[in-house]
């Protein structure tokens, strides 16, 4: 933590910057303000508690329960109702196109453990080359499945979570986000701050005399390198790919995004896709899709939604990006530089 001193009487406006590990990731948060530099420490608690409740991975999380219960209704704190609520939101959006009842394919794919314990993960030099499209459209029909997001209800006044027995929930997908999005709640109106979570960010105002965050996006295929530079101000920010959470399983190579129509691993000729939008949740949640859909129905998409903007790293090692996220772009190299 840095902290800079204070005279007798107050805190003079002031940079704190703090990290620290959460949900398997590097968190790090800077903050211009004349507050005491505690207040990043709640940043931290924050983190670890929704971590505490919301990890698949943990037996004993709040969702690990949800998931194995058996009743037709379970009791949750406001923290999972809250979560739950939104990822439910997020599916209705996108048509179904997140969906966060796909717990059972992710574990068929492989995807079983977190991800630094999948023994078999390859290196980033096998995952260049031509990668198959979607060739249907966003109004496709879900796959056939005895469960999907709508086969779940909740009754706010009675704290109650209601599905049935067997579907189990993930929300890796937009939980990171979702917890970007509480931070910042928290920081807000101290001062100009960013909340980063392993490339999910949100930006609150600028730096004193700054037009934006500068924002290193990496490459997809070189992770000592970056692709673009983007000048982020009073936004989010987050980036989906399936270039490094890839592995083999059963003979078949396998990444983390499922596609919900297919039940399997997404069929894409999009590597990388970042989405700049007021949320940080959203902005995840629209990455995710857009890749799925591909380059070509990804960038449509991102086009279609307000107020959103959005680039796409294709596996032909081209950049396509939004026109409004043109005025927010510093820098753009497809083959990467240092930065």
């Amino acid at each position: 933590m840095i902290t800079i001193e204070a005279n007798q009487t107050e805190l003079l406006w002031h940079w704190t910057g703090y990290s620290f590990k959460a949900m398997n990731t590097k968190v790090q948060t800077w903050l211009f303000s004349q507050t005491d530099s505690f207040v990043l420490l709640d940043v931290q608690r924050l983190f670890h508690s929704f971590e505490k409740r919301l990890s698949r991975f943990d037996p004993q999380s709040e969702l690990s329960r949800l998931n194995a219960d058996e009743a037709e209704a379970f009791q949750a704190s406001p923290i999972l109702l809250d979560a739950v609520e939104a990822a439910l939101a997020a599916a209705e959006a996108t048509h179904g196109l997140y969906d966060p009842t796909l717990l059972a394919a992710l574990e068929q794919a492989g995807y079983d453990r977190s991800f630094e314990q999948i023994a078999q993960a390859l290196p980033l030099t096998e995952l260049a080359g031509p990668l198959t499209a979607p060739s249907s459209s966003l109004a496709r029909r879900l796959s056939t499945r005895s469960f999907t997001f709508r086969s779940i209800t909740i009754n706010r006044a009675r704290r109650e979570i209601y599905k049935p027995c067997g579907l189990r929930l993930d929300l890796g997908g937009m939980g990171k986000g979702w917890t970007v999005d509480r931070a910042a709640d928290r920081l807000q109106g101290l001062g100009p701050f960013l909340v980063n979570a392993g490339g999910d960010i949100f930006a609150y105002h600028s730096p004193p005399g700054q037009k934006g965050w500068e924002i290193d996006l990496v490459h997809p295929l070189k992770p000592e390198e970056s692709m673009a530079r983007l000048l982020l101000h009073h936004r989010a920010l987050a980036t989906s790919t399936i270039a490094r959470r890839r592995w083999q399983h059963q003979g078949q190579i396998m990444h983390h995004l499922i596609d919900p129509c297919t039940g399997q691993p997404a069929q894409t000729d999009a590597l990388s896709v970042s989405v700049v939008a007021d949320r940080t949740v959203m902005a995840e949640v629209y990455a995710k899709v857009a890749l799925i859909l591909g380059a070509e129905q990804g960038l449509a998409y991102l086009q279609s939604l307000p107020g959103v903007e959005g680039l796409i790293f294709t596996a032909e090692s081209q950049i396509l990006f939004t026109p409004g996220l043109g005025e927010m772009l510093d820098r753009v190299e497809p083959a990467g530089y240092i930065n």
